[in-house]
């Protein structure tokens, strides 16, 4: 299994979902600059491309939103008419908006409520 990484970022563009060959392969690319608390000042724009049903994880971005990107690195070899040559590619797996202060989104999941017995239920009855 490969490595995960992360990279946090502006979006700066989202593209549409591309069909590939006849076995249905899809893949959306989304483009990620430098985040907004960067003292660079060269932009750094990262591609990263989202593949299969990981397209769908794209939908709700936009343009100027923060994001962190859960990613996977992806390298191959290729043989053509100008020799070896060889790709990597920034597999995105997860994109988590974000807020400007840094926070998620996403909401927060309730949290379970415990299992107790009723109050009619006889305590000796627990397993521990």
């Amino acid at each position: 299994m490969s490595q995960i990484y992360e990279y946090t970022g502006v979006v700066e563009e989202v593209g549409q979902t591309q069909s590939f060959g006849s076995n249905g392969f899809t893949k959306r690319d989304v483009i990620v600059g430098n985040d907004v608390d960067s003292n660079s000042r060269y932009p750094n724009p990262v591609k990263f491309t989202f593949k299969k049903d990981n397209c769908s994880l794209l939908d709700g971005v936009s343009k100027g939103q923060r994001a962190k990107i859960r990613f996977a690195i992806d390298g191959r070899r290729w043989e053509g008419p100008r020799g070896v040559q060889y790709f990597v590619d920034l597999t995105g797996l997860k994109i988590e908006v974000l807020n400007a202060d840094g926070s998620s989104t996403e909401p927060v999941p309730a949290p379970a409520e415990p299992d107790f017995p009723d109050a009619g239920g006889d305590i000796d009855d627990m397993p521990f």
